[in-house]
């Protein structure tokens, strides 16, 4: 999948996407533009974080402005709710509703839809993807690793159900967790080659996750210009330091 120029697939040095997280219009512009002018490839906006966020003329008026300072950075529109570690606290019918008045601004480059959080998400994604925007759909887990064959059918469902990219997001209780997730990621990519997949064990023991994609599979990685929007996030140039440094040496 390429998006203004740059490439989001399995098996390439992964394109480390950076969190915009204001609390208002102003803040996020702000943080846009710094994080933008520092060279992001990528950012996140996570709009769950907007104290205002049930206005959708405000949604709508910063996705437009957003739009205009990401000419050549991709542009991800995140809605984190509170069953997956974010900040909003809606409804599924409010969920659904704003994934609708995102993706009908076609100001989004893609859009983060929470695969498990929504009625019939195979129909709504299609719906969604006709306005132009791609989707990643994503599953959090805060509190542990699921099992192998579970990982594995949740990247499934989730690819199955028509998805652009697919994510997941764990939390390690041993070295061993931050082992199955790597050998599930490559696998997934494996049985799916044409669906890339992002996959991170979070928190300082799953660090190692978010530097080797390239090796395992996963195409994105999530640093930081400041705040981190998740447990274990680097520094962004450190992070990238450490991906080229991979990719210069990997023979894969």
């Amino acid at each position: 999948m390429i998006i203004k120029g740059i490439t989001l697939e399995s098996k390439r040095q992964p394109v480390v996407c950076i969190p915009v997280m204001g609390k208002d219009a102003n803040e996020v512009l702000a943080e846009a533009e710094r994080v933008i002018g520092r060279g992001a490839q990528m950012i996140e906006w996570r709009a769950d974080y907007l104290e205002d966020m049930g206005a959708p003329d405000v949604i709508e008026g910063i996705l437009r402005d957003l739009q205009k300072l990401c000419k050549r950075t991709i542009l991800l529109v995140t809605v984190r709710t509170r069953r997956q570690g974010g900040l909003a606290k809606v409804t599924e019918p409010q969920l659904i509703e704003l994934y609708r008045r995102i993706a009908r601004t076609h100001c989004a480059d893609l859009m983060d839809v929470e695969f498990f959080e929504v009625d019939r998400p195979q129909r709504r994604i299609r719906e969604w993807q006709e306005e132009g925007v791609r989707i990643i759909t994503s599953h959090h887990d805060f509190e542990d690793t699921p099992a192998k064959d579970v990982m594995m059918m949740l990247f499934e469902q989730m690819a199955d159900g028509g998805s652009d990219l697919v994510k997941l997001a764990v939390m390690p209780r041993s070295l061993s967790d931050v082992l199955d997730l790597l050998q599930v990621t490559c696998a997934f990519c494996e049985k799916y080659p044409e669906i890339p997949v992002a996959s991170m064990s979070m928190g300082s023991m799953g660090v190692i996750s978010r530097l080797c994609g390239e090796v395992f599979g996963s195409c994105m990685t999530f640093g930081t210009m400041g705040r981190s929007s998740a447990p274990g996030q680097m520094d962004e140039k450190e992070l990238q330091s450490v991906l080229e440094i991979i990719h210069r040496n990997y023979g894969g």
